[in-house]
């Protein structure tokens, strides 16, 4: 429409020209200017659809974190409700625990068993070490009296008695294996001291442990900071565990870097045109007001996805059919506000108008006049924008049955 109210000037001038000379205004009279206009309007329209791309399709995107049960039970404690916001840690709801705790209770004794155990095996390694020692005491009195009669016998005294001498050796030896029987009881209350119940002991404050983990999988807790929404807990209901039906989703907060970020899609034939660092404006339904303030926001084109969706593969049991993707997918731009003070503006998950504009053109036109009347063309969009943000807003209607 404001192509052709911009490209109207020749036919205008006609007709001014035929009425201050008082001419009949006539097909034949005004059949040049009329041709020039269709002209002019084809050359306009094709120069701004083709190097100013929009799209209707933008929106402000945010991600949402669905929260699961880590494990089944019957749900005892709400600690939160729609609309709360919570942050990492804060508890969200409690889940039946009673097993888990008997399981906790039960590894807590078996770890003061195994400790009480270590005790009772240090005393048993004393207990080893003073029937070393006193073996070795009962070793050395057995050989001083084999020596004693060892002493007689080589003086040829008339105390010496072969039988004594015999009983002096047999003691002598069975002291000697009292004091390695002594000296394996010690090795054996050293291991099991140091090394047997250690290991148990470590078993046991695994195991404990582990009841200690799955006990606090009985309370979920929030990994991210954000603001719950969706809440269909109650007490008394079945937590589930699938992703596919979450108990409630937490709307995670914004990063900085994302708060600004607005997401739209172009036809294909836009791709030569479009690049990053590109100039843009967006108009979000979210903030259409009679006033114009704050509704159409500048914005800079930061990246472009490559791949176009509709030509993804996926593994399936059949082949493929081109003819099943005849919808054709869109290029893909993410946009970031110029202003950061903008950002608080948009809303989460609002749809927008994106309107680009070629401000640099490259090429053979680089330069040239034509290059500065393209440039220049893109006045007529800046304004279509904002009039199409205002009858969104007049209609009611927003962006519905827009199109590319």
């Amino acid at each position: 429409m404001i192509e052709l109210l911009v490209t109207s000037f020749p036919f205008v001038l006609r007709v001014m020209y035929l009425r201050w000379r008082s001419l009949p205004i006539t097909l034949y009279n005004v059949h040049r200017a009329l041709f020039l206009w269709f002209v002019l309007a084809l050359i306009v329209f094709f120069a701004v659809f083709y190097y100013y791309p929009k799209s209707y399709t933008g929106l402000v995107p945010f991600r949402t974190v669905p929260v699961v049960a880590e494990t089944g039970g019957t749900v005892t404690e709400v600690f939160v409700k729609g609309g709360d916001h919570v942050k990492v840690g804060d508890p969200l709801f409690a889940i039946e625990n009673s097993s888990e705790l008997a399981k906790v209770d039960y590894s807590q004794r078996k770890v003061e068993e195994v400790e009480a155990a270590m005790q009772a095996a240090d005393q048993d390694v004393e207990t080893a070490a003073a029937a070393l020692d006193a073996a070795h005491a009962a070793l050395r009195q057995a050989e001083l009296a084999l020596a004693d009669q060892r002493e007689l016998h080589s003086r040829g005294s008339a105390a010496y008695q072969p039988s004594q001498h015999e009983r002096a050796i047999s003691q002598r030896d069975a002291r000697s294996a009292d004091v390695e029987a002594a000296k394996s009881s010690l090795e054996t209350a050293k291991v099991q001291a140091k090394a047997v119940l250690p290991a148990q002991l470590e078993s046991a404050r695994a195991s404990l442990k582990q009841a200690e983990v799955e006990l606090d999988k009985t309370r979920v807790h929030s990994y991210v900071d954000g603001t719950v929404e969706q809440l269909t807990l109650s007490v008394g209901a079945r937590a589930a565990q699938a992703a596919m039906s979450p108990a409630l989703l937490i709307v995670p907060d914004r990063l900085p870097k994302e708060n600004g970020r607005i997401v739209a899609g172009f036809s294909q034939v836009s791709r030569t045109e479009i690049y990053e660092g590109m100039a843009a404006e967006i108009a979000c339904e979210s903030n259409f007001n009679i006033a114009m303030k704050n509704t159409v926001l500048p914005a800079r084109i930061t990246r472009i996805q490559e791949p176009i969706s509709s030509g993804q593969l996926a593994p399936s049991g059949r082949l493929m059919e081109p003819a099943e993707r005849a919808k054709r997918g869109q290029v893909v731009a993410h946009l970031d506000l110029v202003h950061p003070e903008h950002q608080n503006l948009l809303v989460p998950g609002s749809g927008c108008i994106v309107q680009t504009y070629t401000t640099d053109l490259k090429g053979d036109l680089e330069g040239s006049v034509t290059a500065h009347v393209i440039e220049a063309l893109g006045i007529i969009k800046a304004v279509g924008l904002r009039i199409k943000a205002w009858l969104g807003l007049a209609s009611g209607i927003g962006l519905a049955g827009a199109s590319h």
